[in-house]
């Protein structure tokens, strides 16, 4: 029986693509297939890693080691132009499968040392922005274009009625956080929680009536580098991402970012605008002065606002919280306008996955943690 004759070149491409270094497999050479698969994935992470260090050395270096890994693809890619053997169908899957398979294992994999976050709100505003905006007139000319949107994370939006009827009060998003839903009639608009509709609740709206028109700018993206607390503790200042599983009154399976004020084993409590542990005002790390002394935007520490919902454990000068063993007192940057330890109380260490380090986009905002 004939064999039957190879792929067009073409279709290495395709396979490598999908799965990189398979062209190369496929056509006989198994050690240089692996060298790329390999390869590819270690630059790509070295990149992660140095590009998710403080400091603008290792932000440089990443960068460019992104773009030897960019580089490098391509020469693959142009490399698995070549006339590989046919696989069927079953061999297509195969390959599929196992892109999928290696792709998303790798992608725990790296997670492990450097996970991704985004930021929904403006509790650590103004060092961390959530998404935010202000209005704008439908004939401004100040409409942010594609360009703008990629760099700044800007872009314009305008909310049209759908119906005629009357203006419903907002109620929170079920499927879109920090979003407000209004309804008119049976028709629900979402819009920005920080937006303002042209109308009041209760009046009359028609169809194709502008709602709200304005700019959103997205919440900064960020990397949580994981692997320092593997070797050493949270320290005060440090910006944690953590879980909420088992914090009483916080949603499950949530991932939450604040600032570290209070270590295991102190006394905290807050006569405004001053964070007092151990009877002694906060002033180190610089940050903490910088908020006490209500500049730069900051609103100096507060008291817990007493809401019988949430309650306040930190809602007056006296009121004082003493940590225990491996628990951590976390606060917001903004806090007028966070739901932090001051209500729900301490965090526990094994909640904490790790020290926020570099905003990855909005590109305007990548050295923004600078000397955090």
């Amino acid at each position: 029986m004939n064999e039957k004759p190879p792929y067009r070149k073409w279709v290495g491409v395709v396979l490598g693509f999908l799965l990189h270094g398979s062209a190369h497999l496929l056509s006989g050479r198994c050690a240089a297939g692996l060298k790329w698969y390999f390869g590819l994935f270690a630059c790509g992470v070295v990149a992660l890693l140095l590009v998710a260090t403080p400091g603008i050395v290792p932000f440089i270096l990443g960068v460019a080691f992104g773009l030897a890994s960019v580089v490098l693809w391509l020469v693959m890619l142009k490399q698995s132009y070549r006339p590989v053997r046919r696989i069927g169908v079953l061999g297509w899957l195969a390959v599929i499968v196992l892109a999928v398979v290696l792709n998303n294992g790798l992608s725990l994999l790296v997670r492990q040392f450097v996970h991704p976050f985004k930021v929904p709100n403006g509790a650590m505003q103004p060092t961390i922005f959530g998404i935010h905006g202000h209005a704008v007139p439908a004939d401004s000319s100040e409409k942010p274009g594609m360009v703008q949107w990629l760099v700044s994370g800007q872009r314009y939006v305008e909310v049209e009625a759908c119906s005629s009827g009357v203006l419903s009060a907002p109620r929170p998003s079920q499927d879109t956080p920090f979003r407000w839903v209004y309804a008119i009639g049976s028709q629900q608009h979402e819009l920005p929680r920080f937006a303002r509709p042209t109308k009041q609740p209760g009046e009359h709206v028609s169809a194709g009536e502008r709602l709200w028109s304005g700019v959103v700018v997205a919440g900064d993206h960020l990397f949580v580098e994981r692997l320092s607390y593997r070797f050493s503790k949270p320290k005060r200042g440090d910006i944690v991402v953590f879980r909420t599983d088992g914090i009483e009154s916080l949603p499950p399976n949530t991932f939450y970012i604040k600032r570290v004020a209070g270590l295991p084993g102190e006394r905290i409590r807050i006569e405004p605008p001053f964070l007092i542990v151990n009877d002694r005002k906060v002033t180190v790390p610089e940050i903490f002065n910088t908020i006490s002394s209500l500049s730069g935007g900051y609103a100096g520490f507060q008291l817990a606002v007493h809401v019988a919902s949430i309650g306040g454990l930190l809602s007056k000068p006296t009121d004082e919280i003493t940590l225990g063993h491996e628990e951590y007192f976390v606060l917001g940057d903004n806090t007028e306008n966070s739901r932090d330890s001051r209500y729900w109380g301490a965090v526990p260490e094994k909640n904490i996955i790790g020290r926020a380090t570099r905003i990855y986009w909005p590109f305007t905002r990548v050295n923004a943690l600078e000397g955090e």
